[in-house]
């Protein structure tokens, strides 16, 4: 059986958080809370991430390099995730838009924020976790139980 190529990373980069990795694959990738009864490619630990929240689209351009596109799951699944996603440190969420991410962009879904690191930067996991260590911590847009922001901050390293 033929493995996956990786097409890239996630890495979870929020302070006080639990180092993790996620490996991307060509296709859709859905990051959501983790439950007992769905599967996921990018399952987090955050009560305020919806259980199918958002999803990051991997496709090879007919100039055979990777794209990575952002979607809030009102454009995949139909329905908005209740606490948004946000892009860079920008507070306004970004509903129902696709967003091109390069390498080193941070999003934020819940309180939990992700890094992506592609393999035209890093060469592997290990690689990619070590550079996103060096990056100073994106600020954090705290939201309240509509989906409003309630305020941003940022922690030192």
């Amino acid at each position: 059986m033929e493995k996956t190529k990786v097409s890239g990373w996630l890495i979870i980069h929020t302070e006080g958080k639990e180092k993790a990795s996620f490996e991307l694959k060509e296709g859709k990738n859905f990051i959501g809370r983790h439950t007992s009864s769905n599967t996921l490619d990018i399952a987090l630990h955050d009560i305020f991430v919806s259980r199918l929240h958002a999803a990051l689209v991997v496709r090879v351009t007919d100039k055979y390099v990777y794209e990575y596109l952002l979607a809030d799951n009102a454009e995949v699944l139909g329905k908005p995730s209740l606490n948004g996603t946000f892009v860079n440190e920008n507070e306004i969420r970004i509903g129902n838009e696709i967003v091109k991410l390069k390498d080193g962009d941070t999003f934020q879904v819940g309180v939990t924020k992700l890094v992506l690191k592609t393999t035209d930067v890093a060469v592997d996991v290990e690689n990619a976790v070590k550079l996103v260590e060096t990056m100073d911590y994106k600020k954090t847009i705290e939201i309240d139980n509509s989906g409003a922001v309630l305020r941003t901050s940022v922690k030192k390293k």
